[in-house]
């Protein structure tokens, strides 16, 4: 094995207990990284110089590689090595490609910005929120801020719903929604809230302005009471069926796009 290549035989192996503890969310806070699976999302990281702190393979995929795809790995990061069924335990899926990327967390600063953001409000499900994510960035929006309450945007099931979007925006995790409601004001954002009461229809040209700041709520609560005495907006997607209600991860979709829309016009 290549002297530059780190073998990983057991799992008492305390790098191996130190990549697995990366399933659980106060690891991965304190380690600053999440588990990124897939070699495409991997590739493509690697390639636009994301922060991929080591790629793990089980040893029949690292012995498969051409020489020049080992030793790309090789020249990018850390590469570990490990039999297939240590692989496996850190594997979150039920087909693995054998090979998994260890990402690091990145934690943006910025608190003022120039376009178009998201906000979750204690969006629960993990397959909704890595929808979410995914359609955000195929929407072009790059700043997303989740309060508190919203479902670990790492987690191994929002990040594979994602398909690799996670890398590409900005996460901001938000601990005071008053706080941040003042800054979104004080940077002149147009606060839109999803509601079913006292809204208006979402084509409506008066809904969007130059900035806006999409908030989507709790899958069975919607959108806070404070979030809703503040928004500037309240807004309503039409029901023409029997439906109840349609899907958060549906119903931003549809919401990101009608403000993309407005932007293009």
């Amino acid at each position: 094995m290549n002297r530059n290549v780190t073998e990983i035989s057991s799992s008492q192996n305390n790098t191996f207990k130190r990549f697995k503890s990366l399933q659980l969310k106060k690891y991965r806070e304190k380690e600053k990284c999440f588990l990124l699976e897939g070699q495409r999302y991997i590739d493509t990281a690697l390639l636009e110089g994301a922060r991929i702190k080591a790629v793990l393979f089980d040893a029949l995929t690292w012995e498969t590689l051409s020489e020049h795809k080992r030793n790309y790995y090789l020249s990018k990061t850390e590469i570990f090595v490990m039999r297939e069924s240590l692989l496996k335990e850190l594997s979150q899926t039920e087909h693995s490609q054998g090979v998994i990327g260890v990402a690091e967390i990145e934690k943006p600063e910025k608190t003022h910005w120039t376009g178009d953001i998201l906000m979750l409000d204690r969006v629960q499900d993990p397959g909704n929120l890595g929808t979410i994510i995914r359609t955000a960035d195929a929407a072009g929006f790059k700043d997303i801020l989740l309060l508190k309450g919203t479902v670990d945007a790492y987690n191994a099931k929002v990040v594979r719903s994602t398909a690799g979007s996670i890398l590409n925006v900005a996460i901001h995790e938000i601990e005071d929604a008053s706080t941040i409601i003042e800054t979104l004001k004080a940077s002149g954002y147009n606060l839109i809230v999803t509601a079913l009461e006292d809204a208006v229809f979402y084509d409506s040209p008066v809904c969007y302005q130059a900035l806006n700041c999409l908030v989507i709520g709790n899958e069975a609560n919607g959108v806070s009471g404070q979030l809703l005495e503040a928004a500037d907006v309240r807004v309503k997607i039409p029901i023409y069926g029997k439906a109840e209600s349609l899907n958060a991860a549906v119903a931003t979709g549809i919401m990101l796009y009608k403000i993309k829309e407005t932007k293009l016009k």
